[in-house]
């Protein structure tokens, strides 16, 4: 199973369009992809880009009111394995190849590649029915006591807990292996055991992966790209993912492999009792 971009990701795709899409005037929009038309498409020509930023997993696209619209349009882009959302400027050669959607701008195009069509698109009327559920562990809401009380009393695994968009948002199956590695708790130990000293390592590792994989433009093993069509740099540093078998770069320890949830988990044995 190909990775599906985690926040990191989608973190960077969403930084990259902001500068380039905010206040571009939108003429028109082709779906070229039944599946995209989640309902009836609306109406997008004279509305603006107010702005761009990431929703949990989603990359979430603003549109102001318009003369004959009334009310502002949020559109999230699920990017899935293969969904690419790439800017491409004026008088710029455009990419048609896997071609499923494309959003003509008063000044520049931004095309929706997908190759195997599992992306999707889904509109909302308000930013807070646009909104996740869980906790985004970027946000300054995040704090060690509010770990505390996502973590109370629940009887799950830390790695199928990390990966609950219910209680944190943007979380998947790379970067909580690589999470729990950092702050030396076993993927098998109950979240609702942890220590107080545990629970504040596992708040530091969580912001601290986060923030140094989005400074490396996320991670790619098959086809993730940027909205500039590079691929992402941090596979290159994580310490357990897709490492099995080899030596933990902490403790000298022999790296394993574990499947839970049907997923993967990577960890050192060693030094995550």
């Amino acid at each position: 199973m190909l990775p599906v971009p985690e926040l990191p990701e989608v973190e960077t795709v969403a930084r990259q369009l902001q500068p380039r899409l905010a206040g571009r005037k939108v003429h028109s929009l082709r779906i070229l992809d039944a599946r995209l038309r989640n309902g009836r498409t609306p109406a997008l020509r004279g509305r603006k880009i107010r702005g761009v930023r990431r929703s949990g997993k989603r990359v979430l696209i603003e549109f102001t009111a318009a003369p004959r619209h009334r009310d502002d349009l949020y559109l999230a882009v699920h990017l899935r394995m293969t969904g690419r959302l790439l800017w491409v400027p004026e008088h710029a050669p455009r990419r048609t190849s896997h071609l499923r959607a494309r959003f003509e701008l008063d000044r520049g195009t931004l095309l929706f590649v997908d190759t195997r069509r599992f992306g999707t698109f889904e509109w909302f009327r308000s930013d807070t029915e646009a909104a996740p559920t869980g906790v985004d562990p970027l946000e300054s809401g995040f704090t060690p006591r509010r770990l505390d009380e996502l973590v109370l009393g629940v009887r799950q695994n830390a790695k199928a807990w990390l990966m609950r968009q219910d209680k944190l948002v943007g979380l998947g199956n790379i970067y909580a292996s690589e999470i729990l590695h950092a702050a030396r708790v076993s993927p098998l130990r109950e979240i609702a055991s942890l220590t107080s000293v545990e629970r504040r390592a596992l708040h530091r590792s969580i912001r601290r992966i986060l923030s140094r994989a989005i400074e490396n433009c996320g991670t790619t093993f098959s086809d993730f790209q940027d909205a500039r069509g590079v691929s992402g740099s941090y596979q290159s540093l994580l310490a357990v993912y897709g490492r099995e078998r080899l030596r933990c770069g902490r403790c000298g320890g022999t790296i394993r492999r574990i499947v839970q949830q049907q997923r993967s988990t990577f960890f050192c044995p060693a030094c995550q009792r």
